[in-house]
C-alpha cells in the first residue's frame, strides 16, 4: 500500500481506498465484544499505510449488490480464446456491456456526494472477482471520483484453486478502457524473494494452508496440481478527462448578430 500510493502520488495528495462491500451470507461482522472485523481491520490498516506516507485517505463502499448483474465488459480477444475440451465453441461469457451514457448511477452519485477529487484511487480485486462484481460500474465509479491527471490502481492476482486457472487483468483493463481511462502500466509485486537469480517461494502459514487444500482436491478430481503464488498484479489506469469541465455547446446560446439595430 504504501508503495503504491508513494509512486503514484505527492506528499498531501488524496487517495480514496475503494471497499468492497461483501455478500450478507459471507460477510464478517463486529462480535459482541465490539471486536472489528476482517475486512473493518483491513482498511483501518490501509488508511493508516496511507498517512503515514503524508496522504491524506477516505473511503467509498462498493455495493456489490447495487445495479443486479455483474456482467462486465469482455476483452476484445474473448471470443478468440477456444476451451481445450471443445475447441469449436468459445468460452462461455457475459456479452459486452453497452457503453455508458448519460448520469452515473447513484453508486457514484454527484460530485456534491462523491467529496473531493482524488488523486488516487485504490481497490484490491480477488482473481474471481468478476463473477461477482461488475467491473463496469467499479470503473465508473473511480473514473467519476479521479480529478484530471488522477490515477486508478488495481491490485488483482490470478487462481488456480478451483482447477482451471483465472486471469482477471484482461477484464479489469476492458472494463477501465470502456469508462475511458487510459491503460497505463501492469506492474509485477512479487511475493517470494528472488535469490541465486531463482524466486524462493517463502508463503505464509494461511497461504501455504490454502495451497495445500487446493493441492489436495485437485489430486482428488485429477487434475493437475495448482502453482503456488508467486506474484500479484497492480494495474494502473489515468484520468484523462477533466469531468468537471463543461460539456463543448453547453454554454448559454450567442446573441443573433446585429440584434441590438435591426428596429433602427
Amino acid at each position: 500500500m504504501e508503495s503504491i500510493t508513494a509512486a503514484f502520488t505527492d506528499p498531501g495528495a488524496h487517495v480514496v481506498l475503494v471497499d468492497l462491500d461483501p455478500a450478507p451470507i459471507t460477510g464478517t461482522r463486529s462480535g459482541t465484544d465490539g471486536s472489528a472485523t476482517t475486512g473493518e481491520a483491513s482498511v483501518a490498516a490501509a488508511h493508516e499505510a496511507v498517512r503515514a506516507v503524508g496522504r491524506t485517505a477516505d473511503t467509498v463502499t462498493f455495493h456489490r449488490g447495487d445495479g443486479g448483474s455483474a456482467a462486465s465488459s469482455r476483452p476484445f480477444w474473448a471470443d478468440l480464446v477456444t476451451d481445450a475440451s471443445d475447441p469449436s465453441a468459445a468460452l462461455a461469457g457475459t456479452p459486452s456491456v453497452p457503453a455508458c451514457t448519460g448520469l452515473p448511477s447513484s453508486a457514484e452519485g454527484p460530485e456534491s456526494e462523491r467529496g473531493a477529487r482524488a488523486d488516487l484511487v485504490i481497490v484490491s480485486l480477488p482473481g474471481h472477482a468478476a463473477e461477482s462484481v461488475s467491473l463496469d460500474r467499479l470503473a465508473l465509479l473511480a473514473a467519476n471520483r479521479l480529478r484530471q491527471g488522477g490515477i486508478l490502481a488495481v491490485y488483482t492476482h490470478s487462481d488456480w484453486t478451483r482447477g482451471r486457472l483465472v486471469d482477471p487483468t484482461g477484464a479489469i483493463v476492458a472494463a477501465a478502457q470502456h469508462a475511458d481511462l487510459l491503460y497505463l502500466q501492469h506492474i509485477v509485486t512479487l511475493h517470494a524473494p528472488v535469490e541465486k537469480g531463482r524466486l524462493r517461494a517463502a508463503p505464509s502459514v494461511a497461504v501455504a494452508a490454502e495451497y495445500d487444500r487446493a493441492r489436495h482436491r485437485a489430486a482428488v478430481r485429477g487434475l493437475p496440481a495448482p502453482h503456488l503464488r508467486a506474484h500479484g498484479d497492480v494495474l494502473a489506469f489515468a484520468q484523462p478527462a477533466d469531468l468537471g469541465a463543461p460539456l463543448p455547446g453547453a454554454g448559454p446560446a450567442p446573441a443573433p448578430p446585429g440584434g441590438a439595430g435591426r428596429d433602427q
